[in-house]
């Protein structure tokens, strides 16, 4: 019926897929684009699972936390979740997994296609993305140095982690932060509605609404 009414499934892609780059043709033919897509995730969470291995954790639990990671879904083998390993390392990888999955699959892509890091900087909501986590990593990790509640590396390795799963709608946990001060909790909360980029696995709003909703305000003043 589609094929009759001139419908495709690039017509469907689009309708489907929010943000700017459902307008460029990755692949002449969407199934192959489909098809390098579920290549391209099959082989993070794979490469996901070998680095949670080489640090330490069991190959059920590396494979699990690296489902886990990619997908932003927040699961885990343990009730403590990625506190139950205790170990920067295991944290620094599920940062760099949670990050991924949450930047849209058609600019990893096209970075893997063209071989170049730069395509993830020129993507103005990646962009905007990762420059939100750095900025406010450092806003947490001072307050939380500020409180006294840790020291300046531990405050900035919980600062990093806890506010990448909860922007890019993770859930791993390593600390009780509902036990931070007040305004710091708050201010996670507001974070989760961010979420992370279009085209991605994270939840929340998605930041290029975000920054739509800016330049409309900003051209409106």
């Amino acid at each position: 019926v589609l094929p009759m009414l001139g419908v495709g499934g690039m017509q469907l892609y689009r309708a489907e897929i929010p943000g700017p780059v459902k307008d460029e043709k990755l692949t002449p033919r969407l199934a192959r684009t489909a098809q390098l897509f579920w290549l391209f995730y099959v082989g993070l969470t794979v490469l996901g699972a070998l680095a949670f291995w080489a640090a330490g954790m069991t190959p059920f639990d590396a494979i699990g936390h690296s489902f886990s990671a990619i997908s932003t879904g927040g699961f885990s083998t343990h009730d403590a979740s990625l506190g139950f390993f205790n170990s920067p390392l295991i944290e620094a990888i599920a940062i760099v997994l949670m990050l991924a999955g949450a930047m849209n699959f058609s600019v990893h892509f096209l970075s893997w296609r063209q071989r170049s890091l730069k395509v993830y900087w020129r993507n103005e909501e990646v962009r905007a993305f990762l420059l939100i986590v750095l900025g406010l990593t450092v806003l947490i990790a001072v307050c939380l140095y500020f409180s006294g509640r840790y020291g300046m590396l531990a405050s900035l390795r919980h600062s990093a982690f806890t506010l990448v799963s909860i922007i890019t709608s993770t859930g791993f946990i390593t600390e009780a932060f509902a036990e931070w001060p007040v305004f710091l909790s708050l201010l996670l909360i507001y974070i989760s509605f961010i979420g992370g980029c279009a085209g991605s696995t994270a939840g929340g709003v998605k930041v290029v609404r975000i920054l739509l909703l800016l330049k409309q305000s900003y051209r409106e003043i």
